[in-house]
């Protein structure tokens, strides 16, 4: 069967087995990225030197300690508990959150910004999650995969088989938006995109880099969203 560039073959054995993110963590590895990915970098030059930042999702991700260098007071958050430590080890603050019960958590205090970098697709509820985060905030930078991604449209129409987004375990990825649908997503959580930027995709080997900014929707892979609370 077909398989293009850049697709992946799903393993549905792994579904059989129950994911812990302690498990997904010890089988990716736990430890910190040398280097950020274009995303982070879009993140980290998006937020002001000494900005009081919370980190959901921190997973292994250099993103918290490069807005330390920055200046900023970074706080992380992760539903493994092994990875919170890997950052209080360093001298970061960070408490365990289950953004699956996130109004049973103790999140306390307020920020400057939240950010959420391809975190809420893994969640049933994030509608739940952002509503309660919003009460700590007045702006979030989220990134999410867009969906809509010509690969994946072409992977379909062509192989007649559905992309995958998940590295290790089916039950990875629970929600799917494509660039269109997540911005009408947050104006329904009350959230005013003030940027939206591609920070990857079509680019032809970088002989055409616009393309995912002219048509992120088509084009866009990962794209990061910064956005303001709309308080009602």
């Amino acid at each position: 069967m077909t398989q293009f560039l850049g697709s992946r073959k799903p393993d549905f054995r792994a579904g059989r087995q129950v994911l812990t993110y302690d498990d997904y963590w010890a089988r990716r590895g736990f430890e910190t990225h040398k280097k950020l990915s274009e995303r982070e970098v879009i993140i980290r030059d998006h937020i002001s030197p000494g900005s009081s930042v919370l980190v959901v999702g921190c997973g292994t991700s250099r993103l918290p300690f490069a807005l330390q260098e920055k200046g900023c007071m970074v706080t992380v958050s992760d539903i493994a508990p092994a990875a919170v430590a890997l950052f209080i080890k360093e001298g970061i603050s960070g408490f365990v959150l289950d953004l699956e019960r996130v109004e049973a958590t103790s999140v306390t205090g307020t920020y400057d910004v939240i950010i959420a970098s391809e975190v809420l697709e893994h969640i049933r509820n994030p509608e739940r999650a952002v509503e309660a985060l919003s009460k700590h905030t007045k702006r979030f930078i989220i990134s999410v995969p867009n969906s809509a991604f010509y690969r994946y449209r072409l992977h379909l129409m062509f192989a007649g088989r559905f992309f995958v987004q998940w590295a290790h375990h089916p039950a990875e990825h629970l929600r799917y938006w494509s660039h269109s649908d997540f911005l009408e997503w947050l104006s329904a959580m009350d959230l005013s995109v003030q940027a939206a930027i591609p920070s990857n995709g079509l680019s032809c080997k970088g002989l055409c880099p616009f393309m995912k900014d002219l048509w992120p929707n088509l084009f866009g892979h990962q794209i990061v969203y910064d956005c303001t609370v709309v308080r009602k």
